[in-house]
């Protein structure tokens, strides 16, 4: 199981790219959320930067779906190699449907699609081909009978809960059970600065500290601390890449082992 170490406050420049904060912060979380989905225009946003994820999602008409909008450019970016191809897809909140219908409209109709909400009136909001499990996201047992039920995993999408306890228990779940070359993406990580889902600055136990420390494990051959639980490669040697957007953070598996410098040419300096 991958195992939080303990982050030291980083040293950060007065200067470094400050452009003056606000006097106060936000009242609640609720006014975060309130100021992000007010005040657009849907056509100027799908315009911004158009591409086959934006074109999915603008095109809802159906059930309902609610994402940031620049998670659409971010999933391009990781999933576009899925797309007419049988990948198999977790997304974890099914809420009123719309994602899956996005995803099945972005991926196509081979995609292996399943969903999993504990409301139980999620049940019935699954469209023809999709399978939606009804359950809690840390019901360890469950997560490994969906993934046997679809016959492996690709795709996870982790909107769920937004409790960063929850989606460290769904992540040590499933990282693990995924294909070699899958994509695990956590949304809505601005939770992580939020008390009232287990979050807070720098807060231990929060899903952004988590990741921040399985950045360090990305580069554990490189740690000449004498302890050997940050010196242990095991999540270096599946992973790629995890690649930080605001509020999302996406992980990037592929076998790869150490890291290999190979010289080709052979002019050098005088």
């Amino acid at each position: 199981m991958l195992k939080r170490m303990r982050r030291a406050k980083p040293a950060v420049s007065p200067d470094f790219l400050r452009i003056g904060a606000p006097p106060a912060p936000p009242a609640s979380w609720e006014e975060v959320v309130r100021a992000g989905s007010t005040g657009f225009d849907p056509a100027a946003e799908h315009a911004r930067m158009d591409n086959p994820m934006r074109d999915a999602y603008f095109a809802q008409g159906d059930r309902l779906a609610s994402k940031w909008t620049h998670y659409l450019d971010a999933y391009d970016r990781h999933l576009s190699r899925y797309r007419g191809k049988p990948v198999r897809l977790l997304e974890i909140g099914v809420n009123h449907g719309g994602s899956l219908q996005v995803w099945r409209r972005y991926l196509g109709p081979q995609a292996v699609i399943h969903g999993l909400d504990i409301d139980p009136r999620c049940a019935g909001v699954g469209d023809p081909g999709t399978t939606i499990h009804i359950g809690s996201q840390t019901d360890r047992a469950l997560l490994r009978r969906i993934v046997e039920a679809m016959g492996g995993i690709d795709v996870v999408i982790d909107d769920g809960s937004h409790v960063s306890a929850h989606q460290i228990a769904t992540f040590e779940t499933l990282y693990p059970l995924m294909a070699p070359d899958g994509v695990y993406a956590v949304e809505d990580v601005h939770c992580s600065y939020w008390p009232a889902v287990g979050g807070g600055l720098r807060a231990p136990g929060a899903f952004m500290e988590y990741a921040k420390d399985l950045l360090d494990r990305l580069h554990a051959r490189y740690v000449l601390d004498p302890d050997p639980e940050p010196r242990d490669p095991g999540f270096a040697d599946v992973t790629d890449s995890i690649a930080f957007y605001d509020s999302l953070v996406v992980f990037e598996r592929r076998p790869k082992g150490p890291a290999r410098a190979i010289p080709v040419g052979h002019r050098m300096l005088d």
